[in-house]
């Protein structure tokens, strides 16, 4: 019987917004230590030849389990896409239900519903420490964000958002007055611009706007909420604009932010499918939209589509949508040039992690082993 599930926004990781939906059909469970999982297929262009020259880590959070789980991409040179074999979990107080985010691709944090874990990354092996001041008990964390410069990290919870100043040994301390109370409910969803002035929290109807002092973080809000009926957001490198979805219509908003940080617009623009996640390259040219909402293997089609941005603008790319890469989300290395998604392929029971690769030109291929994803609460980080 098909499954078919919308996907509801709980943050975004990139650096970005994490999606959780139901993981029945993972079949392998999570990948610990010396993981039992092996490669599913390659998905649409199986095979070698690959001349990765980047190194990341994609960690999950298997919130059954209470542990985090790892695979590498070209670790030690590898060239190839797997579990980190050597990876043991540290000590996991949050259970992740807010996500996770990367800060200057040495940390990571794991916010939940009442604690917020932090760790640093092994640049080497991927492997994870506590920081010294970790857990932060307390902190309702529900959504999280990084400041793009890395200096600071925001988390939102029921009523309440969380601002923080991260050290350079990754231990946070509180923005002055923090947590400021949020008006509005509570956050699905926590986006900074792309240069790092302003913060935004969604909340399925209204986009309420911050400016953050660019010393310790602390939050102004910027005029009333401005009203987008939104399930996700967005935000692009230059700072000029913040895109979203809904989640139900086939088209992707583009919202312009002005010299005060207040949003303006909302032009939207034609996607083949409804998107249920929304990404944008790190080099802000491309923006991909991920439709997968039937898991079932008798399941229609629904490809990834891919646009070109420019000037606000959104155009199909050349290859678009790409048959066979049915994802439900994906999340980008900072490098851009991979693009890490959770896909099931039609009419088959392959399923799992998949790391793609994004040429200059947006076009979206895969020619590695996908491996089974144990949740799809994850955060991607190139090597520091």
């Amino acid at each position: 019987m098909a499954m078919r599930v919308r996907l509801l926004l709980s943050s975004v990781v990139l650096l970005s917004a994490m999606w959780l939906i139901s993981c029945g059909h993972y079949t392998c469970g999570t990948t610990f230590g010396n993981s039992s999982c092996t490669a599913g297929g390659g998905g649409l262009q199986q095979g070698g030849g690959n001349n990765i020259s980047v190194t990341a880590f994609v960690y999950f959070v298997d919130i059954t389990a209470g542990q985090i789980a790892a695979e590498g991409l070209n670790v030690a040179n590898s060239q190839t896409f797997h579990p980190l074999s050597t990876f043991v979990s540290p000590p996991l107080n949050s259970g992740g239900e807010g996500g996770m985010a990367v800060v200057n691709k040495q940390f990571l944090y794991i916010a939940g519903n009442t604690v917020l874990d932090g760790f640093s990354i092994d640049g080497t092996t991927g492997g994870l420490s506590t920081l010294t001041d970790s857990p932060h008990v307390g902190i309702s964390g529900l959504t999280i964000a990084a400041d793009p410069q890395g200096r600071f990290l925001f988390v939102g919870g029921a009523g309440v958002i969380y601002a923080f100043t991260v050290n350079v040994d990754g231990t946070l301390t509180a923005a002055p007055t923090s947590p400021f109370a949020y008006a509005n409910g509570t956050p699905t969803q926590l986006v900074t611009d792309g240069v790092g002035k302003y913060l935004y929290a969604l909340n399925g109807s209204t986009i309420t706007a911050y400016s953050y002092n660019q010393t310790n973080g602390a939050l102004s809000t910027i005029g009333s909420p401005f009203s987008a009926g939104m399930s996700m957001i967005a935000s692009e490198k230059t700072g000029t604009y913040l895109l979203g979805i809904t989640g139900a219509t086939s088209e992707i908003s583009v919202f312009t932010i002005g010299s005060t940080g207040a949003l303006s617009g909302g032009s939207q623009s034609p996607t083949g499918l409804p998107p249920i996640f929304l990404e944008v390259s790190p080099n802000g040219k491309f923006v991909y939209t991920f439709n997968q909402t039937d898991f079932s293997p008798q399941a229609p089609s629904q490809p990834m589509e891919g646009y070109g941005f420019n000037a606000g603008a959104l155009t199909a790319l050349t290859g678009s949508p790409f048959t066979g890469l049915d994802a439900s989300l994906g999340r980008f290395d900072q490098s851009g040039e991979f693009l890490f998604s959770v896909q099931h392929i039609s009419n088959t029971t392959e399923s799992g992690e998949f790391a793609y690769g994004v040429d200059i030109n947006g076009l979206v291929t895969s020619t590695l082993p996908n491996y089974q994803a144990p949740n799809d609460v994850y955060g991607v980080t190139d090597a520091p």
